[in-house]
Parts: structure tokens; C-alpha cells; sequence
């Protein structure tokens, strides 16, 4: 468990999501590498906030979350803006 505290992991976590968002198209593993990045830059400035693995994953759960959430918020905003050529 000693893995998960550190920032290279979520780094990982983070490319490998992005990398998993190219070809599955979903924008969901998108969402979870953003988080994973923003893990990374949690633990790199604030390392000794975190000491338990349960509170490292109730952060990414909730931060990835809220980037889900806030996506799909702008995203059915930009759809209803949309404007067609017909009319």
C-alpha cells in the first residue's frame, strides 16, 4: 500500500487514463486521470496531509467525481447552445 502515497503512481495513473480516454472516446477515464494529476500535485505540495490509504482514495473519489459532474454540466450547456443551420 505503500505505492499509493506516492506521487509518481498517480502520475502514472494520470497518463495512463488520459492515454485510455484517446481511444476509448467516453470522456469518463478522462475525468479520472484529470484527478489522478490533481492527486499527484496534492501529495507532492501537501505529503504529509495524507497518512491513512482510505483518506488518498475518498479524495480521488470525490475529486474525480466533481470533474465528472462539472464535464457533463458544460458539456449538456455547450449541446443546448448549438445552434443548427437550418434554422
Amino acid at each position: 500500500m505503500a505505492l499509493i502515497f506516492t506521487v509518481e503512481f498517480w502520475l502514472t495513473v494520470g497518463f495512463v487514463l488520459s492515454i485510455l480516454e484517446i481511444f476509448s472516446g467516453f470522456f469518463i477515464a478522462l475525468s479520472f486521470g484529470i484527478a489522478g494529476f490533481i492527486l499527484a500535485a496534492l501529495l507532492k505540495v501537501l505529503p504529509a496531509l495524507f497518512t491513512e490509504w482510505y483518506e488518498i482514495a475518498l479524495i480521488y473519489s470525490v475529486i474525480s467525481l466533481l470533474i465528472v459532474f462539472l464535464s457533463r454540466k458544460i458539456s449538456a450547456k455547450s449541446k443546448a447552445i448549438k445552434h443548427d443551420v437550418n434554422d
